[in-house]
């Protein structure tokens, strides 16, 4: 072989590594960061509904407090359904790209009949009950459910999240189809069929390093569990998906693995044939 096919069988070797790690991290994040899906099922994983229905009764009993309400009004004033319910549609909105606004129709009114209920029971007039002051209650009720569910950068990214959404299949179905074609170059520019399932074996050995070494480095580095975020229910979120995302590009890696090991041994028969 001469030297500059060498070079070039070479070159062809390290874009393909190139191309199939890029293709790796494309495939982990569009069937997990970008996946609406996957977001709602670590929502569940991680008990987010439950615990920011903790947070939220919090921050509404503090509210509470200022307007003489008792504690005892919040403790069945939220549902988990209700909750659940506007978090999937504030999640799929934004995946969809139509918005990232929290409903709070469902609260105002399941609020609206609490306090109804709480004025009955407590004998008090309805009409010592300003409907300003009731109004206003209602407003900073809902601000502070909005603000709860509301998810961190969601609304500052939206633009950008969209962009890199939509670029993701362009992304993998080109790196796909370079991918293959690099395959067939290296199979059809040479007689010795060991040689071409060598360079392909080089590059998805390249592959199976380069998609391990990140996600190993980041979780020995710990970063993931020291990364602040004032609501627990938030954290573990992010804490689950981060993990979830990280063995994904693993599963990628363990595959290159597998294939790289396939074509070796393909490599190693192939080239007993050819010098015997």
């Amino acid at each position: 072989m001469s030297t500059v096919k060498k070079i070039v069988n070479i070159l062809l070797s390290l874009v393909l590594a190139v191309l199939l790690t890029v293709l790796a991290y494309a495939v982990s994040l569009q069937f997990t960061l970008f996946n609406d899906s996957f977001m709602l099922d670590n929502m569940n994983t991680c008990n987010y509904i439950t615990e920011k229905k903790d947070e939220i009764t919090s921050s509404l009993t503090d509210l509470g407090y200022a307007s003489g309400l008792e504690e005892d009004f919040f403790k069945g004033l939220l549902d988990e359904i209700m909750i659940h319910e506007d978090t999937e549609k504030y999640i799929q909105d934004y995946y969809s790209g139509e918005g990232s606004v929290i409903d709070k129709t469902a609260f105002k009114q399941a609020f609206n009949t609490a306090l109804d209920d709480y004025i009955e029971q407590k004998g008090i007039s309805a009409d010592s009950v300003s409907s300003e002051n009731r109004e206003y209650l209602i407003k900073e009720a809902a601000k502070i459910y909005k603000q709860s569910l509301e998810l961190p950068f969601f609304g500052t990214l939206a633009g950008r999240f969209q962009n890199v959404k939509k670029l993701l299949p362009f992304v993998i179905a080109i790196c796909a189809v370079l991918s293959a074609l690099i395959c067939v170059i290296f199979v059809l520019s040479t007689k010795w069929k060991h040689r071409a399932v060598r360079h392909i074996y080089y590059a998805t050995a390249a592959t199976f390093l380069t998609t391990l070494v990140l996600p190993i480095v980041i979780l020995l580095s710990k970063k993931i569990e020291t990364f602040n975020i004032a609501s627990r229910a938030t954290y573990m979120l992010f804490v689950s998906c981060a993990n979830n995302i990280i063995m994904c590009v693993l599963a990628c890696s363990l595959f290159f693995l597998i294939v790289s090991v396939a074509l070796f041994l393909v490599y190693k028969k192939l080239y007993k044939k050819a010098v015997s």
